[in-house]
């Protein structure tokens, strides 16, 4: 197959179908996307309490988010790819299960060589159910509809990062850390069965792909040679590491540096959700009526603006408290602009193997959120130094994505609207 051979493969289904099934499958689809923060920010509060249950050092702690992201990304690996060749129900459930698995892993772990462990398999679980989810919304949205519905599901998702630091919280408060793994558990199983009951198979047999990991090489090839893809990708994934600086330090930050008690942290956290939450609602809003490139950039200022006034409360101000809260906020509310526009425009690019599309999209960005969480983590309580140079270096990285691919020029057009 050629880059010449490559042309968005659309859905046969009429507008009013798509638009029927999008709305009956929104809940699952968002359940699914609530697996990384739910497993991610509900433990966030329990850092402290985790390494001296454990006997253990903020690094490795640390470690436990890292495994979950490399987990994450390898799964989306396998979960994306599997599903180009047997469909996308299959690997959601099967990924939901393992998910699930893990969670259970994480509560009974009485080491933290054995729950690094078992956050590795938790996030191999999550990414394979992920992956596959988001081929299967590429399957059934084009052009515009598909940057609407992928924004209007962060935004939705957006009440898992304000309840899950909030319900983490009051556990930390009350009772232990591994209660808030049974919790992941229960959310796991509820997961799982809205999956079962709600998902149909979205890719038909005749637009499989056959061959097995010959053919996933392939399609990985032509993938990676498709440059405007690559230049959303590593936007991504630099937006993504400033972002993932924030979640892995933010706790010792604002709790170890400024004062605040585990709540108090929880509800500055979940306000900073619900900031990006709106935010992305405002933003699925303005998709079809300003480029999504513009509000890519403007995303990209107010990310860079928090990320300098962090510079300075760190750097120069001791981390005082209320710049270091606005500095989050203005983060935060920045990342609603870029992520779901740049995840659009990219899997535009490669519709015709979504699934290998989507795992290349989340093992990239899950990888480079692996290294910046513990080395943004790494000052502990004592410095919020290392988290600002992770932001510093995302910040920059993602503005020359930006203009890398604005040099190279409009994408393909998408009969559902132009993303642009």
């Amino acid at each position: 197959m050629s880059l010449s051979d490559w042309r968005p493969a659309l859905p046969k289904s009429s507008p009013r179908r798509s638009a029927a099934i999008t709305t009956g499958l929104i809940a699952t689809l968002v359940l699914l996307n609530a697996v990384p923060p739910f497993s991610t920010d509900m433990y966030a509060p329990s850092f402290p309490q985790m390494a001296t249950g454990l006997g253990t050092t903020a690094a490795m702690i640390g470690l436990t988010l890292t495994a979950f992201l490399v987990g994450m990304g390898l799964g989306q690996v396998t979960g994306g790819a599997v599903s180009d060749q047997v469909g996308r129900r299959r690997p959601i459930l099967i990924g939901a299960v393992v998910c699930t698995l893990g969670a259970v892993g994480c509560a009974l772990a009485p080491s933290i060589g054995l729950l690094i462990a078992a956050r590795l398999v938790q996030g191999l679980g999550g990414g394979a159910a992920i992956a596959a989810a988001r081929a299967l919304l590429v399957d059934l949205t084009v052009g515009d509809q598909l940057a609407k519905i992928m924004t209007l599901m962060m935004a939705i998702g957006g009440l898992a990062p304000m309840i899950a630091p909030v319900a983490g919280g009051v556990i930390a408060s009350v009772a232990s850390w591994r209660v808030v793994f049974w919790g992941l558990v229960a959310f796991g199983l509820i997961m799982t069965t809205a999956a079962f009951i709600r998902l149909p198979e979205s890719l038909p047999p005749e637009r499989r792909q056959a061959g097995g990991l010959r053919r996933f090489g392939t399609d990985l090839v032509i993938v990676l040679r498709l440059k405007p893809f690559l230049g959303y990708l590593m936007l991504n994934c630099f937006s993504g590491a400033a972002l993932f600086a924030y979640i892995s330090d933010s706790s010792y930050v604002l709790q170890g540096l400024g004062g605040l008690s585990p709540l108090g942290f929880s509800l500055v956290f979940a306000g900073n959700a619900l900031v990006n939450m709106s935010m992305s609602f405002l933003n699925s809003w303005l998709v079809g009526r300003v480029r999504p490139r513009q509000m890519i950039r403007n995303g990209l200022m107010l990310t860079a603006s928090g990320i300098a006034l962090l510079t300075v409360s760190v750097f120069a101000l001791g981390t005082a408290l209320l710049p270091t809260c606005l500095g989050f906020l203005l983060l935060l509310a920045g990342q609603a602009f870029i992520f779901g526009n740049a995840a659009a425009m990219a899997l535009s690019f490669a519709r015709q193997t979504a699934g290998t599309a989507s795992a290349l999209l989340g093992l990239i960005g899950s990888l480079v959120n692996s290294i910046a969480a513990p080395l943004a983590s790494s000052g502990g309580e004592t410095s919020a130094h290392p988290m600002v140079m992770v932001m510093l270096v995302g910040s920059a990285g993602s503005w020359l994505a930006y203009y890398w691919t604005h040099r190279l020029g409009r994408g393909p057009a998408e009969p559902s609207g132009q993303l642009e």
